[in-house]
């Protein structure tokens, strides 16, 4: 319930550092029952990552997974890109 308690009063306070140079959260969901969430996050680095999610880590022992995503402009750039070369 410490983790619940902290999580309420940021996201009370504004969620004060969801955005920062490099790095903002898009959306985030949370499953109170199994005491997890996502997050999708646009960041010009993991970094950037770390830095955000540190806190959450540190002191409630959070497990953070990262998996890189393409919107759907940014797949169909690469899939071109990708589809020329090999032709």
């Amino acid at each position: 319930m410490q983790g619940a308690e902290a999580f309420a009063g940021f996201v009370e306070g504004g969620c004060e550092g969801d955005e920062f140079d490099g790095f903002k959260v898009i959306n985030r969901v949370v499953n109170p029952e199994g005491a997890n969430g996502w997050a999708i996050v646009e960041s010009a680095n993991h970094q950037n990552i770390w830095k955000w999610s540190n806190i959450w880590v540190d002191n409630f022992g959070v497990e953070i997974e990262v998996t890189p995503v393409l919107t759907d402009q940014e797949f169909l750039s690469v899939h071109k890109e990708i589809a020329t070369t090999n032709n």
